[in-house]
């Protein structure tokens, strides 16, 4: 897992129009292995203005614009969503509408990285372990991100996120 200390680009003041619904949630895995296939509880996400709430078995977790969540534009006008975890970093997802769908992306990897690949895209890389955690804490350089998500080393994992009818 890779977090960063900020977000990236430009916040905005509310999720993009064509964003808002509900939402099942898919992941998909480049690694059939990979893939939860245990996973028979289907997850939601609701898409508002201000919030996205995930309903999951777990339960309903409610990501707001005014503490959790980061909505932001990068002048390529790439969007993300980010979300504050409680190492008090960010997860941060490029997301990009494929049809009706929205496909986020994590800056994450699916092999464990080498720091020194991390070092081509980040500033600041730091692995941290505390307990059983254990991630890679960096510093976005705005500019490299787009080289990241093409590079080999991006995790090739997509969470879909397709309308409910």
């Amino acid at each position: 897992m890779i977090l960063a200390t900020r977000y990236p680009g430009n916040p905005g003041k509310t999720l993009p129009k064509e964003w808002l619904g509900k939402y099942e949630v898919i992941s998909v895995s480049p690694i059939p292995d990979k893939r939860d296939t245990g996973q028979s509880e289907k997850e939601y996400a609701i898409v508002e203005s201000t919030r996205v709430t995930w309903k999951s078995a777990e339960g309903d977790k409610v990501y707001s614009l005014s503490d959790s969540l980061k909505y932001s534009v990068m002048p390529d006008q790439s969007q993300y969503l980010s979300v504050l975890m409680a190492q008090g970093l960010y997860a941060v997802f490029k997301v990009i509408k494929n049809g009706d769908a929205l496909e986020l992306y994590s800056i994450s990897c699916d092999d464990e990285p080498k720091k020194s690949e991390l070092n081509k895209y980040f500033k600041d890389v730091q692995k941290i372990k505390k307990g059983d955690d254990e991630y890679y804490k960096v510093t976005l350089v705005e500019k490299k991100l787009d080289a990241f998500f093409k590079s080999s080393i991006a995790s090739k994992e997509i969470t879909r996120l397709v309308p409910v009818k």
